[in-house]
């Protein structure tokens, strides 16, 4: 039983200095340096250096301490800096996927958009420590471990419901199906007794979910963000999460390379829509079956194609304000109106995701493909180079709702353990304004009413 006594309250804190270390910091100057020295310009090798602080940033934070910003700046880092470096440098492009816009114009406004990003998450930011988090809970709250199966069973029942749900159910029933990655942190930083079976069963559902929509994002996501929690428990030093962390992304490179055409395969046959045909697809896709240099240069394209989402950007700041002027925060203000007012106090849009990808870039995609100009694309849209301040304030409000939740920590302990859901979608560096705050604003609501019903109805100390 993971019970514990009621110690006299708020004792302990969550929230400590970072390290001071300089680790982070030589690395990127480091990068920067390498990167001059291969030729490579000097707006790219600051966007390098920026990537290369970020990955040691996020392996450093892994494993002792809740790694949100971390997270955040290393996907975004390598999708809008690292995608687009192999793309004007290493010719990785097909004849959609290229970047509109020339090197410089891109990296002019990207470069600074990014830092400035980057600069008020990492500034703003608490450093809420693993090993901090349970000597909180053990001090100031009461916890029965039968309330935290119960969360991880709401789980995974709402992920069986799910499937043959109504369209206005499915989205919440989307968020209840994450309660056995919530549950299953419980688990891990309290070390109840069968957490790892419960975040096996969590991985092998999202998974089995996965590989039958073809949809794998949730999964990388999850992954990225329970990382911490599951490295803190097991002591992995510094060196081990780097070979981890290197496989992972080899692993990663792999089945985005047979994604496409396992999603065909499912798509003529849904019964193929197993384990079996993705191994199989992984191996026939493999970069390392065929030494080629023709081959190599079309799969290093079609990699480059998954990771580079600054292709879209490019696209958005060709077309904008050329064929298109400039919306001078009005998606922004409806982002915040269709997340925060009701129904019937703001007529809300049902707008698909590509529906502004082919506003904002002039280009066509198929009915089952869909695209996000993501947020610093959103920025240009609105505010054209003053969008560079646009994304620093978004890093700083990143790092509010972190601050946001270690202040509700202190009446309801447990609460910092709810932050991976809320963050979710916002650690995909493809979304929208609209999609993040939708997604902050209805799952930090559905978490509050869990809460209140745990509380006041069952009467669960969860």
């Amino acid at each position: 039983m993971a019970t514990t006594e009621n110690i006299e309250p708020h004792t302990a804190s969550v929230v400590r200095r970072s390290s001071g270390n300089y680790l982070k910091l030589a690395v990127g100057i480091a990068t920067v340096l390498a990167a001059l020295l291969a030729d490579t310009g000097i707006l790219m090798a600051i966007g390098l250096g920026l990537f290369g602080y970020s990955f040691v940033w996020f392996v450093d934070a892994t494993g002792r301490e809740i790694a949100i910003a971390p997270v955040v700046s290393l996907i975004a880092t390598a999708q809008w800096i690292v995608g687009p470096y192999f793309a004007y440098y290493q010719d990785a492009v097909t004849l959609k996927y290229r970047m509109y816009v020339d090197e410089e114009t891109y990296l002019l406004f990207v470069v600074p958009s990014l830092f400035l990003f980057v600069f008020f998450m990492r500034a703003i930011s608490p450093v809420i420590e693993i090993s901090q988090i349970r000597n909180f809970i053990l001090n100031t709250t009461v916890l029965n471990s039968r309330n935290i199966y119960y969360i991880f069973l709401i789980g995974v029942a709402s992920q069986f419901l799910a499937t043959d749900a109504s369209p206005s159910l499915k989205f919440i029933l989307f968020l209840t199906s994450q309660f056995t990655f919530i549950a299953s942190i419980y688990m891990l930083v309290l070390k109840m007794q069968f957490r790892w079976i419960c975040i096996s069963i969590s991985f092998i559902l999202l998974f089995m979910l996965s590989i039958e929509y073809s949809v794998f994002h949730v999964l990388l996501l999850w992954s990225a963000l329970i990382a911490s929690y599951i490295c803190s428990d097991l002591r992995i030093g510094f060196l081990s999460k780097i070979s981890i962390f290197l496989l992972g992304i080899l692993l990663v490179v792999h089945l985005q390379a047979a994604k496409a055409e396992y999603r065909l395969r499912v798509l003529q046959d849904p019964a193929n829509a197993n384990l079996s045909t993705l191994v199989d697809t992984m191996i026939e896709n493999s970069f390392l079956q065929n030494s080629e240099f023709d081959y190599q240069q079309s799969e290093s394209a079609r990699l480059n194609a998954r990771l580079n989402q600054g292709w879209i950007i490019s696209a958005v700041m060709a077309y904008v304000p050329n064929a298109r002027e400039f919306e001078e925060g009005s998606t922004i203000v409806d982002a915040v109106a269709d997340s925060l007012l009701p129904r019937f106090l703001h007529d809300k849009k049902s707008v698909s995701v590509s529906e502004n990808f082919e506003r904002y870039t002039g280009l066509r995609v198929s009915d089952n493909t869909s695209f996000g100009i993501s947020v610093i694309g959103e920025s240009w849209v609105n505010f054209g180079y003053y969008g560079i301040v646009f994304m620093g304030f978004f890093g700083a409000f990143y790092a509010s709702i972190l601050r946001t939740a270690v202040t509700i920590s202190r009446k309801f302990p447990t609460a910092i353990f709810w932050i991976p859901l809320i963050f979710l979608q916002a650690t995909k560096a493809e979304t929208e304004t609209v999609v993040v705050l939708n997604h902050i604003v209805k799952s930090g609501a559905l978490v509050a009413m869990f809460y209140f019903f745990a509380y006041k109805v069952l009467k669960w100390r969860i």
